[in-house]
């Protein structure tokens, strides 16, 4: 398996490429945990949700069946191409609530007192994700959530055993992920920052669900 790039401008150049058949790569077959990460965020008729890594705009429709038109998602991504895709997306269901935002996700700028943060398969990617679990935690309204799906990797595994498992590939596991643990790095900062965090590994600990609430 070749390992895949970390650097912004690599990073950008691959999701260009991938974003037409993103959706048919084998990530829609984690919808039912979509969902339960959408489910786990307490949204209300109303609220505004952030959707850091947004990609091609797969937790759009139950977030939006959560907040309703009257509620407002944002949806943050660094690849114009992935944007492309889910701007698409929302001309074909008509939703007038969403609004798309090309960013690094540790540059943007949260709004203040937001209802609701997610993101789904787009931390391991940024190195410094412990900004962005911070400056979303800064931004969430007192007692709403911060929910993270992502991948991991099980400790005690030996690293190659990623050649074996060649469905990691099109996940994004790669070794140099897998070196730098970045779902420790979330887990730590959500538990630094927010209080009542909870953690679920599924899939045989390949992948994990996170979430924790901005104190009152």
């Amino acid at each position: 398996m070749n390992n895949q790039p970390e650097n912004q401008e690599e990073l950008i150049t691959l999701y260009r490429k991938r974003a037409k058949h993103y959706d048919k790569s084998g990530i829609s077959g984690l919808e039912s945990w979509r969902k339960q990460a959408v489910a786990l965020l307490n949204l209300k008729r109303g609220d505004t949700v952030v959707d850091i890594g947004c990609g091609t705009g797969l937790n759009f429709v139950p977030l939006h069946e959560a907040v309703g038109e009257e509620g407002k998602i944002i949806g943050v991504d660094l690849t114009d191409a992935m944007l492309d895709q889910a701007r698409r997306r929302v001309v074909e269901h008509g939703w007038r609530n969403i609004e798309l935002v090309q960013s690094d996700a540790t540059q943007y700028t949260f709004p203040d007192h937001v209802d609701g943060i997610i993101s789904a398969f787009a931390l391991s990617f940024i190195p410094d994700s412990k900004l962005v679990i911070e400056n979303g935690s800064k931004a969430l309204a007192p007692g709403r959530k911060w929910v993270v799906l992502d991948m991991a990797w099980r400790d005690g595994l030996p690293l190659w055993l990623q050649h074996g498992l060649f469905f990691l590939s099109s996940w994004g596991i790669t070794r140099d992920v897998i070196q730098r643990r970045p779902w420790k790095m979330v887990l730590q900062t959500m538990q630094q920052h927010l209080i009542e965090v909870e953690r679920k590994l599924f899939w045989m600990g390949f992948f994990y669900l996170a979430s924790g609430t901005r104190p009152r």
